[in-house]
């Protein structure tokens, strides 16, 4: 099953997909592709169809869904700029169904370093822009995120080195983690049984693997 309805005009012969996530959804059916062509793309995995199309680098975010609903989000006037030729999707994810009022959530990550919270909701036909999380003054990608397994929190690495902790509701950062002196490349994070407190581990093109231990104070 191909996703992606652009003409190679469009996106541009080497355009291809970058990431992936699976078991989004109230079924766990749902699959999602992030796009060198600046979308991310959800899919039914069953049912073998596109139910929506994510515009992470559009100045207004149009979904679209299988039935063709449409449905726009304000991106408060993105500007073009020097990066504006880059408009890979890096990261995606699904929000854990287990996280009270965050039901059908999901993110999407960009070379642009704008994490953004969209909330799907494939059954009613729409999916809608629900937050945006950008950091001041800086120049980064982003590289990875990953969802906490009980808050509303996202952890995203950076081309500069760092993860930020990112309360998705409000858009802030709850904790900044440094170390790496170039690029995250990768992250994960597990759980300690019977504590509030996680584990992050990095790696970067330093060469470094780092460790450190997050406890949230939501």
């Amino acid at each position: 099953m191909d996703v992606g309805g652009g003409s190679e005009e469009e996106e541009g012969p080497g355009a291809g997909l970058t990431c992936l996530a699976v078991g989004g959804g109230v079924d766990g059916q749902l699959a999602m592709a992030g796009g060198e062509d600046g979308n991310a793309y959800v899919v039914h995995v069953q049912g073998k169809k596109v139910v929506a199309t994510l515009t992470h680098f559009d100045n207004t975010s149009v979904t679209t869904s299988g039935d063709g609903a449409v449905a726009q989000a304000d991106d408060d006037g993105m500007e073009e700029d020097e990066d504006a030729e880059a408009r890979s999707v890096e990261a995606v994810g699904f929000c854990p169904a287990n996280i009270p009022g965050t039901a059908h959530w999901c993110a999407t990550g960009g070379v642009d370093g704008v994490l953004k919270i969209w909330n799907l909701n494939v059954g009613g036909g729409s999916a809608q822009l629900r937050q945006k999380c950008i950091r001041d003054d800086v120049k980064a990608g982003i590289t990875r995120l990953r969802w906490h397994n009980s808050l509303p929190l996202v952890l995203a690495s950076y081309t500069d080195g760092c993860v930020c902790i990112w309360d998705v509701r409000v858009g802030t950062i709850v904790q900044c983690l440094t170390g790496h002196e170039d690029m995250i490349n990768d992250i994960d994070i597990c759980f300690v049984d019977g504590s509030a407190a996680s584990i992050i581990v990095t790696g970067g093109d330093d060469r470094a693997v780092k460790v450190f231990e997050f406890s949230p104070n939501l």
